[in-house]
């Protein structure tokens, strides 16, 4: 497990908000393990800091924090409005033969702990995320290669990226939950992954009449990844 213990890196800042990298290995609040949000209020000195969304434990990347309630029940209303725009970057299992598309699965609810969220033929909760085919890698070792992909999820379903990238036949490396563990193996042995391969790169969104930007670029640990991989990178 990757554990980040020292004040994480402030990406923007008004009176409003903050959005901070959050790195890999921390739950958002308190819970079983270490906690971010301590970290970012200390960085910031500010103690008022509220959630706006969430990240997976082990998903890095661009982490919105409202810093008064006000502004939380307006960002929040931007997010159940779909009034922002998230981008994830991630390295996937294989190489989609389509440089673009868009994934429409219904999915089923998260019920908490173990159990997955599944894909469903029929009814479930609606969701869809547009990807991008953005490098490929020549044939690993082992005879497998890998990309690096853009999603950009309409919806928030828990998990959805996750479950989208695997439903397509090109899962997120390192994920052992709902990606292909023959392949995670060799992908932390050749390419050195200690979790999933799944980064929060940009969020963006009106704000006060103002368009606020936030660029998270790729941690340490999944460009490395990626470089072994052989992938172009450069821009991320």
């Amino acid at each position: 497990m990757l554990i980040f213990r020292q004040q994480p890196p402030l990406l923007a800042v008004s009176r409003d908000f903050a959005v901070f990298h959050k790195p890999p290995g921390l739950e958002i609040a308190a819970g079983g393990g270490a906690a971010f949000l301590p970290l970012a209020r200390d960085a910031l000195g500010d103690p008022g800091l509220i959630p706006v969304h969430r990240l997976d434990r082990d998903t890095s990347g661009a982490l919105l924090l409202a810093r008064n309630p006000a502004a939380e029940r307006e960002l929040a209303r931007l997010f159940r409005q779909r009034r922002v725009a998230k981008t994830y970057l991630a390295l996937c299992l294989g190489v989609p033969a389509n440089r673009t598309g868009t994934i429409n699965r219904g999915l089923s609810a998260w019920s908490g702990g173990r159990r997955p969220v599944r894909v469903l033929k029929q009814g479930g909760l609606a969701a869809s995320t547009a990807y991008e085919r953005l490098a490929a890698s020549a044939e690993l070792p082992g005879g497998w290669r890998a990309s690096l992909l853009s999603f950009s999820p309409r919806q928030g379903r828990t998990h959805q990226i996750r479950v989208h990238a695997a439903a397509i036949g090109h899962p997120v490396l390192g994920d052992d939950r709902y990606g292909d563990r023959s392949r995670n193996r060799p992908a932390r042995e050749l390419l050195g992954l200690e979790r999933q391969a799944l980064h929060a790169w940009r969020l963006a969104f009106d704000w006060r009449g103002e368009r606020v930007e936030a660029v998270c670029p790729l941690p340490d640990d999944l460009r490395r990844a990626g470089e072994r991989a052989g992938l172009a990178l450069e821009g991320y």
